[in-house]
């Protein structure tokens, strides 16, 4: 019964002591990773595109400025736990990797071409 009471003690405390304080958890960064992501895509694609002049610095940083208050995190909290998770190879990579698949699976399907639906119509059969 002491063995077993030692081990709870023990497991509890390496489980307190999983993450950092100020560090988000895993879901939420992963969260807030992907809308940056998707900002970043926005704002390459689309703002930078339609008006080249703009200081792109000032624009990266009101962007990520938004993401962050949708979130609730200060820049603080999540350039502290951007550098928690890239210390953790293992996590950071699961977390990139489900961003990089979703990022596939939002893309629209190609489109058929036309032209190749008329030519297929028109083959001898």
């Amino acid at each position: 019964m002491k063995q077993l009471l030692i081990l709870i003690v023990c497991f509890l405390l390496v489980s307190a002591c999983g993450r950092p304080k100020g560090v988000l958890p895993q879901d939420q960064m992963e969260a807030v990773l992907w809308d940056v992501a998707k900002g970043s895509d926005f704002v390459n694609s689309n703002i930078y595109y339609r008006y080249p002049q703009l200081n792109r610095a000032a624009v990266n940083q009101e962007v990520l400025g938004k993401i962050f208050a949708l979130h609730g995190v200060t820049k603080e909290a999540f350039f502290k736990s951007l550098d928690y998770y890239q210390q953790q190879p293992d996590v950071y990579i699961a977390m990139l990797d489900s961003i990089r698949s979703r990022q596939t699976r939002g893309q629209p399907a190609p489109r058929p071409n036309p032209s190749d639906s008329a030519r297929a119509a028109q083959a001898p059969k």
